[in-house]
């Protein structure tokens, strides 16, 4: 057995290595721009204070929180678009490349897959979904082991590292990984998607396990959350955040593949067929496919869409009808990072929180005015079924 390396004891190696990883790990942590916060509560893997050695999750700490690429989808003409995203990516030490959007009506009809032979979708679905795909491509092709594709509305806490290193704990126990063990990605190994940007999701009915994060105070109350199924999340303590197989999750504000995923994926998505709009399309894959896809999501998500102040439909590139915000808002992320675009900018710290414990639950009333609504008028509609059948007759 050598006792020598390089003139160094045994000893001296071990303990230089040691020395000069915990500098490597702390530039890493402190990141490019000291105004954007590191959380205090990171977990550190037991392998790191047996052995002296990196973090198995240290690479989430990097420009591309631990995928090989960030990519997002932007439509040429919406410069708008990207300058605040690469503004607020750049604030936050995210490094990203975009892929360009496509007008659905430039797509011709024979290169749209089985299931669109007669353009079934509108066109600008039909433009969602390649720029998808294209994306999705990009990975087959350069042969990236992973890669992150978000919306360019997507929005995220300031303190996503931080939320993504739980998240990778969750997701290494639904893949039955090991906490400690390195894996190709820290996220763990044999994943094709994880869900990180959603509307919504549920827990699958053949598969409940749940990897539970309490008292993570980057989650809003209950009663602050846009979401069709909060009571989901009443089970648990408040400020918790559930980690499971994804069940049946909708809109793709944000979401990882790995390579293997991604190669499945552009099968089932294109080049097999295409039954749907495409957050639709990969959510029926992730619950049902013969290619045994594993799909993990979370609720609450990590990235939600923001909503532009300004004109009509500013906010969206599918619909043009949609609403006009007078203020700028993120639902769902308590400390936005386009809400607190300013603040960082100033080098300040104080945070903007949109969602503070002590502030009235709009989400909540939103949703019993809607429950109310809802069973007015079925009461309505269970009245006039109930209301005799009454017959007038003209006298001559």
């Amino acid at each position: 057995m050598m006792k020598v390396l390089n003139g160094l004891p045994p000893k001296a190696l071990v303990f230089g290595l040691a020395a000069f990883t915990l500098v490597i790990l702390i530039f890493n942590l402190s990141g490019r721009h000291a105004s954007v916060p590191q959380s205090t509560s990171l977990r550190t893997s037991k392998w790191w204070h047996k052995a002296g050695l990196l973090d198995p999750y240290a690479d989430i700490q990097n420009s591309t929180l631990g995928f090989e690429k960030i990519f997002v989808l932007n439509m040429p003409e919406r410069g708008d678009k990207r300058d605040a995203f690469s503004l607020v990516a750049s604030l936050t030490d995210l490094s990203v490349e975009y892929i360009d959007g496509v007008s659905g009506e430039t797509i011709p009809t024979k290169a749209l897959p089985v299931g669109q032979e007669h353009r079934k979708m509108p066109n600008n679905t039909l433009g969602s979904w390649r720029a998808h795909m294209n994306a999705i491509r990009t990975v087959v092709e350069q042969g990236y082991s992973s890669a992150l594709i978000l919306e360019d509305d997507a929005d995220w806490d300031l303190r996503i590292k931080a939320q993504l290193n739980e998240f990778a704990h969750g997701s290494r126990y639904l893949l039955g990984n090991s906490t400690d063990a390195y894996t190709h990605s820290p996220y763990g190994d044999s994943w094709d998607v994880l869900w990180v940007g959603l509307c919504h999701d549920k827990v699958p009915e053949d598969d409940a396990r749940v990897y539970v994060v309490t008292n993570d105070q980057s989650v809003p109350l209950v009663k602050h959350l846009h979401m069709n199924n909060p009571e989901m999340l009443e089970a648990y303590p408040q400020h918790s955040r559930i980690i499971h197989m994804a069940g049946s999750p909708i809109c793709t504000y944000g979401y990882a593949i790995s390579l293997k995923g991604a190669q499945k994926i552009l099968w089932a998505l294109s080049v097999k067929e295409l039954r749907g709009i495409f957050d639709n399309a990969l959510s029926w894959w992730c619950e049902k496919n013969d290619q045994q896809g594993l799909c993990i999501s979370a609720n609450p998500t990590y990235f939600y869409s923001h909503l532009f102040a300004g004109a009509q439909g500013k906010s969206s590139d599918i619909s043009t009808n949609g609403p006009k915000f007078e203020k700028a808002e993120t639902r769902n992320i308590r400390w936005s990072a386009r809400m607190n675009i300013e603040k960082l900018l100033k080098g300040e710290s104080d945070y903007t929180d949109a969602y503070p414990d002590d502030a009235p639950g709009d989400a909540e009333k939103g949703r019993a005015e809607a429950k109310a609504r809802k069973e007015a008028q079925a009461a309505a509609a269970k009245a006039k079924e109930a209301e005799p059948e009454v017959v007038v007759e003209e006298r001559e």
